[in-house]
């Protein structure tokens, strides 16, 4: 509204496209035209709950046009799509054409929480099935192919996110229980 060149970008999963919220964010940006990329992270459950269950359209995209702006559908297995997704709606916020939703699809290849027993809901094959397709293998496969990466690089990266997952969980488990007064810092306006 500053007319600034700014684009903003909010991402939620399938199941959260459900709630109130985000129909009535993405009314407002769609009426007022605000640059705004909705992505929706589809991976096909909200916890439990099969996407064909949770919407009477086939895609989350499909629902943009009630919002008047422009729905994308695209492989979230496939950076290149993506990327190449989010900069057209990019691109359209900044020419002020207002907000974007790009759906990608994906699959958790998790329960959706350690409470979860996601075997109630789906089968070991349909995960197996989704695990060929995570794009960590077949993005880093592409990367070898066209000489971009190869194994040494790739290990090199891998043994440098460990380093930092390890450091960060050593440090987060290592860190003193915050006070309980402390609960309501940066909640409220302080006088």
């Amino acid at each position: 509204m500053e007319g600034k060149d700014l684009v903003t970008f909010v991402t939620f999963g399938e199941g959260s496209s459900n709630q109130g919220d985000f129909h009535e964010g993405a009314n407002f940006a769609g009426v007022h035209k605000l640059p705004v990329i909705f992505m929706c992270e589809n991976n096909k459950y909200a916890i439990s709950v099969p996407i064909s269950k949770q919407l009477s359209c086939e895609n989350v995209s499909d629902r943009a046009i009630g919002y008047g702006m422009p729905g994308i559908t695209v492989d979230g297995n496939d950076p290149l799509a993506v990327y190449a997704a989010v900069k057209e709606a990019a691109d359209r916020a900044r020419r002020g054409e207002g907000p974007t939703l790009v759906e990608t699809v994906s699959y958790r290849l998790t329960p959706h929480s350690s409470d979860d027993d996601d075997r109630s809901y789906r089968t070991a094959d349909e995960v197996a099935e989704a695990k060929t397709k995570d794009s960590i293998k077949t993005f880093g496969a592409y990367l070898k192919e066209v000489g971009i990466m190869d194994d040494d690089l790739e290990k090199q990266m891998n043994d440098e996110v460990m380093k930092i997952v390890n450091e960060a969980t050593d440090y987060a488990e290592n860190a003193p229980y915050p006070k309980a007064e402390s609960a309501m810092n940066h909640v409220y306006a302080q006088k």
